[in-house]
């Protein structure tokens, strides 16, 4: 089964989960998802946000990376598939605060957050650490402090200091491995190590989707004609994964037409 197929059966099962939820009597504590005959409490079922988080994950192709980057989301995808922005960003800090996501701000070229599921991010701090030679006594403090208790996107000396018993010169390591950057004097972001190569690949698949739509008529493609153009080899998040980020980022109108959805570059 192609990932595609996956990722539409993911959310078929969302929908038909949802379904039956707001179907049930509201004193039931359970239902059955009238699939695979299995019963879910309502606490089980993943919120629209979550499985729309999934989705994306199953676009970043990993494999382009070789290791140097685990799956990252560009927050502003979430709202090319759910239309209520304020729901998403309500779940998404309660993904946050359930530490099951971890929140990274993107360069200075853009004013958003990136979302990297915890998991994932504390395998590839590890990996680097590990490649850097960083003490394992620090990366286990840094797992075991920041990525476990942390949730918040910045921390600050006291915190690190104080709060989670790091020492100067172990800071500095923490630096040095790029889980941490300078906000101003005494505060850091937590960090993506290598978010400068996903920042390149992610700037450059922007112009170019934006481009071939710039140079149709009137601006603007069906997307099913879109998706048939050939992507440039270089831009290695791939067509799919971009088309979310510029409509996310209301650079692109979405008409419906009877030929299909139209794509549309807004007016700058």
């Amino acid at each position: 089964m192609s990932k595609r197929s996956m990722v539409n059966d993911l959310y078929k099962s969302r929908k038909r989960i949802c379904t039956a939820s707001r179907s049930s009597a509201i004193d039931t504590p359970e239902f059955n998802d009238g699939v695979n005959g299995t019963s879910f409490s309502t606490a089980e079922i993943p919120s629209d946000t979550k499985v729309s988080l999934l989705h994306l994950k199953e676009l970043f192709p990993l494999d382009k990376f070789e290791g140097r980057l685990p799956a990252v989301i560009v927050k502003h995808q979430l709202y090319s598939l759910l239309k209520d922005r304020t729901a998403v960003d309500k779940q998404l800090d309660d993904l946050k605060q359930a530490n099951e996501i971890k929140l990274f701000k993107l360069g200075a070229e853009l004013d958003d957050y990136c979302i990297v599921f915890t998991e994932a991010y504390r395998d590839h701090v590890i990996s680097v650490m590990k490649e850097l030679s960083i003490s394992k006594n620090i990366c286990n403090k840094y797992v075991n402090t920041v990525i476990k208790k942390y949730t918040d996107v910045c921390i600050n000396k006291d915190t690190l200091m104080n709060e989670f018993s790091f020492t100067d010169s172990e800071i500095t390591q923490l630096v040095k491995a790029s889980v941490l950057t300078v906000r101003d004097v005494g505060n850091w972001w937590i960090a993506l190590p290598n978010a400068g190569v996903f920042m390149k690949c992610f700037l450059r698949g922007r112009k170019a989707i934006l481009t071939m739509i710039r140079k149709c008529k009137y601006r603007e493609i069906l997307q099913t004609e879109l998706e048939q153009r050939k992507w440039p080899k270089i831009c290695k998040l791939g067509l799919q994964y971009h088309m979310h980020e510029v409509i996310g980022a209301d650079l692109i109108k979405c008409i419906q037409t009877t030929s299909g959805q139209l794509l549309r570059l807004k007016d700058s």
